[in-house]
């Protein structure tokens, strides 16, 4: 593992193979481009010296024929002679010749090159060349003179040192330059890539936190750059995984919630059952303690059972939809009165409906009630005799409310906040007395948002509650019913 990471250490970053890389195709495009405009401007300028070499030789030539015919014509053997006088005449303006006649040297101050020099060409034609003449550049320029006299042929050697050393000069200046442009170049680009990777650095250092479980990490949202976009991104994923995990977390403890409530609940009765049942077994008991006995066992079993039919229906709803069917909701309340009424009637408490007629609910009319009669039955055990129990429903904004409003005893805001937790009772004694099990409002809660609803709950103690399950209204509405 530690080799691994070494090694990842070592490995070249992306945002350094570019620098690299840019730098390395900049100074090839570079050095190939100052190189051709080196050779170029050096070729230009070589042939503009060599053309006016060229121009100087041939006026010499012509005039050095036009005197060797007029003297072949009057006097052959002065030849020499003239030949010699234009040396010394050239030699002074930096120009060196040799002329000669078939092989024979009638004058000659030129050096001599290092390497052989070209053929002679024709006569009417003209050969160059730049040889080295004792460590420097010399032109020689060959040519044949026009007869007469035949075989008379003129070499002139023009002195380029000076040319080729200018030139040196001239080519170290454009390297120089080259190489002042392609630092600048490689500082400035280094300064860019490495501002350019920098949020890409940070965005990879969020990306690892997150990966080790930090999802609090965000990155800094710059620009609208793709960057930023990116940045944006990221956070937004990171806000959705941690929102997703903490989701998970809080279901997790739910569930781990509802398992130790549940394992709780059936702890106890199954404890007493199992308690009177030995009891019954070992015990010389009269007629009517058996009956209680008995009837002990039967009141647990009951309210067992009561607690894993709405188990059962709380698994049943967990993530589904109610279906949507037309419910009048005066005869929905109608049968709530008429299942919760003994209860009320019983306790002492006054049972009522308070609403217009024509109010139609899309859902389903067994969950509705089931919603209904459980909000009504904790609204009747709320109260104590003379108390009341008020079922309404009405419009408020864009949403229909059916209201339960009991004149019980209240709650405080801490029990408030926690109505609807599974097995969460605000008054422990009075609802096991009661056969409660605190599940009727989960059960609740979960009716509702599988008809798109929600629960509210206002307290007040010693004045009373309100429960509101509110529907959003869309086909949900006060009209005639169908």
């Amino acid at each position: 593992m530690a080799q691994k990471q070494k090694r990842k250490n070592r490995s070249l970053k992306f945002w350094q193979k570019a620098y690299l890389m840019t730098l390395a195709l900049f100074l090839l495009a570079l050095g190939g481009s100052v190189a051709a405009i080196a050779s170029a401007a050096q070729q230009r300028a070589f042939e503009a010296e060599c053309d006016k070499f060229l121009t100087r030789q041939h006026s010499v030539a012509q005039a050095l024929a036009a005197d060797v015919a007029a003297v072949y014509a009057r006097r052959a053997e002065a030849l020499p002679r003239l030949a010699s006088s234009y040396a010394k005449q050239t030699a002074g303006s930096g120009l060196t010749l040799r002329i000669t006649r078939d092989g024979e040297i009638w004058a000659d101050t030129m050096p001599a090159p290092d390497e052989p020099m070209p053929a002679l060409p024709p006569e009417g034609q003209r050969v160059h060349a730049v040889l080295p003449a004792k460590g420097r550049h010399v032109l020689y320029v060959s040519a044949q003179l026009p007869a007469p006299p035949d075989g008379v042929s003129l070499t002139c050697a023009f002195d380029m040192e000076d040319f080729f050393a200018e030139w040196e000069r001239t080519r170290s200046l454009f390297f120089a330059g080259a190489a002042a442009a392609s630092a600048a170049l490689a500082v400035a680009l280094y300064a860019v890539l490495r501002g350019l990777s920098r949020p890409m650095e940070r965005l990879a250092a969020v990306a690892g936190r997150l990966a080790d479980g930090d999802y609090t990490a965000r990155s800094l949202q710059r620009g609208g750059d793709e960057v930023g976009q990116l940045a944006r991104a990221l956070n937004e994923m990171a806000a959705r995984v941690e929102q997703n995990i903490s989701d998970l977390r809080e279901t997790a403890q739910r569930k781990q919630q509802l398992v130790d409530n549940v394992a709780h609940e059936l702890r106890t009765p199954l404890t007493a059952v199992g308690g009177y049942a030995e009891y019954l077994q070992r015990a010389e008991l009269t007629e009517e303690e058996k009956y209680e006995a008995t009837q002990y066992i039967v009141d647990e079993t009951n309210r067992l059972s009561a607690m894993s039919r709405r188990l059962l229906q709380m698994a049943a709803l967990r993530g589904e939809q109610a279906t949507r069917d037309p419910v009048d909701v005066s005869a929905l309340m109608d049968r709530v009165l008429r299942t919760v009424g003994p209860k009320a009637v019983a306790r002492g408490v006054a049972l009522r409906r308070e609403m217009p007629p024509g109010c139609v609910l899309y859902g389903e009319a067994p969950l509705l009630e089931s919603l209904l009669v459980n909000l009504a039955d904790n609204a009747v055990k709320a109260c104590e005799a003379g108390g009341s129990v008020a079922l309404s429903a009405h419009r408020d904004g864009d949403c229909v409310v059916l209201r339960v409003r009991d004149t019980g005893r209240g709650m405080d805001e801490a029990a408030l906040a926690r109505l609807g937790d599974p097995f969460y009772r605000s008054d422990k004694a009075r609802s096991r007395e009661q056969g409660g099990a605190g599940l009727g409002l989960a059960l609740c809660r979960q009716i509702a948002e599988s008809h798109g609803a929600r629960l509210s709950f206002t307290s007040t103690l010693g004045v009373g509650t309100t429960a509101e399950a509110i529907f959003p209204a869309g086909e949900n509405d006060f009209h005639a019913a169908e």
